[in-house]
């Protein structure tokens, strides 16, 4: 059974997984709704699911939070209703770029 530390808020810029005893925060990004710039001293993952492109990215992670990620994200896709979410760090849209 996954952890159920986690929730979701709302913020200017969308969703956010946060962590109830942590200071773990995810930001979920619509990547239809604009561009997206990953930052690179954070972790970020990719998802198509149900048709959008996601893309989840870390904010000021801290090294001892890294394991909790995949949970979080893991959490997130049962949560949505959607536990056969594929969920890889490769983003989708290149894919259909190069093809």
């Amino acid at each position: 059974m996954l952890p159920t530390n986690f929730y979701i808020i709302q913020t200017e810029n969308g969703d956010m997984i946060r962590d109830v005893q942590s200071v773990l925060r995810i930001s979920i990004h619509q990547l239809e709704n604009g561009i997206f710039h990953p930052n690179p001293s954070e972790l970020q993952f990719y998802s198509i699911c149900k048709g959008a492109y996601l893309a989840f990215e870390t904010v000021n992670i801290k090294d001892y939070l890294r394991p909790m990620v995949a949970s979080a994200l893991l959490w997130y896709a049962q949560h949505i209703g959607y536990p056969e979410m594929h969920i890889s760090s490769e983003d989708p849209r290149s894919s259909l770029k190069a093809g």
